[in-house]
């Protein structure tokens, strides 16, 4: 061997190695960087005023999560359009777990159906993260009305076919398809009043303009206290801890109304990558089982738990395929 040649074997060595220490501690640095997700503030849209039910939700749900993730987590209320204009926005947002959508299930299984033309299909564009939980509503009717329960309702409903009416904060609202699954059920006809609002609605019928409503627990439990409004169900799963002298429509032989609460669920861009949805959804299991949101939400009437992203998917999709049985059975609703 020349003695020229063993200098250059270890030159070509100590090289090799210079380099890959410099590839090494770029490799590092690269990884280093990547922070751990949120490395920014996230943005809960909800598709509705501030006040909803889902905006109380959603706030409520930032401010633990901001906790949990030692991040700013910002509600912005994108509200007009039936939740279109605000569903809308999260659709089009980028897929990176930044920004989420805190709905009830109206604007995603609804809407499809009874608007001519949406600029999106929400459940194929959106992904369900978690479902955060549900608020049952009681069927209430004027204290003077003569009626108790179900069955001296639609007694009276069939002895006076179309003169008794109802109240719902909108035509295709939660309420007006609500009450039509009972009409369908029980074999009667009421007259629809479209209001544009529960509150409105209530307010006629206190002044017995309408025959009966459907309302939030809360609502209903402040106007009965002041023995303006009797409860005569609830379309909950289970009685409340609010009303628990007033019986489900299941347990007064009505189970078409099982499921016509509203359900409130959080989703996020179609693409958001399943790390993230699996971690917000775990995180968000965690922070409605705090007892401080927990116990503030049972007073309010609402059933908050969490799930898996799989679990709101399947909720979603018996939701649709139950709202538009009852679409189609009306007759169809179409809105511009």
């Amino acid at each position: 061997m020349n003695h020229f040649e063993i200098p250059r074997l270890k030159t070509c060595r100590y090289a090799i190695r210079f380099w890959a220490g410099i590839f090494l501690a770029c490799l590092t640095g690269l990884v280093c960087a990547q922070s751990p997700w949120p490395d920014k503030p996230v943005r809960i849209i909800v598709p509705t005023a501030a006040g909803s039910g889902s905006d109380l939700i959603a706030r409520t749900l930032a401010q633990r999560l901001s906790e949990i993730w030692k991040q700013s987590v910002v509600v912005e209320n994108k509200a007009g359009a039936s939740g279109i204009i605000g569903v809308d926005a999260v659709v089009k947002a980028a897929p990176d777990g930044f920004t989420l959508l805190m709905s009830s299930a109206s604007p995603l299984v609804i809407n499809p159906v009874i608007f001519r033309k949406l600029p999106h299909d929400p459940l194929k564009q959106l992904a369900p993260v978690s479902h955060v939980g549900i608020a049952p509503a009681a069927f209430l009717v004027n204290s003077t009305t003569a009626v108790t329960n179900l069955k001296e309702l639609v007694a009276l409903a069939k002895a006076q076919p179309k003169k008794l009416s109802y109240g719902s904060f909108g035509q295709g609202s939660g309420a007006h398809l609500a009450i039509e699954a009972f009409n369908q059920s029980a074999g009667i006809d009421m007259i629809h009043v479209p209001y544009k609002g529960t509150g409105p609605a209530v307010s006629d019928l206190i002044a017995g303009q309408i025959t009966l409503t459907l309302a939030d627990l809360a609502t209903a439990q402040s106007q009965i206290k002041a023995g303006k409004l009797r409860a005569i169900a609830i379309n909950g799963p289970a009685r409340s801890p609010l009303l628990p002298d007033v019986a489900t429509f299941t347990e007064q032989a009505y189970p078409a109304m099982e499921g016509t609460y509203a359900r409130f669920g959080l989703l996020a861009p179609v693409g958001t990558p399943q790390a993230i949805l699996n971690k917000v959804s775990a995180d968000t299991i965690t922070a409605l089982n705090d007892p401080s949101v927990s116990d503030r939400f049972t007073s309010l009437g609402y059933t908050l738990t969490g799930s898996t992203p799989d679990k709101l998917r399947n909720w979603l999709k018996e939701d649709a395929e139950r709202w538009g049985k009852v679409i189609q059975a009306i007759g169809g609703i179409v809105l511009d």
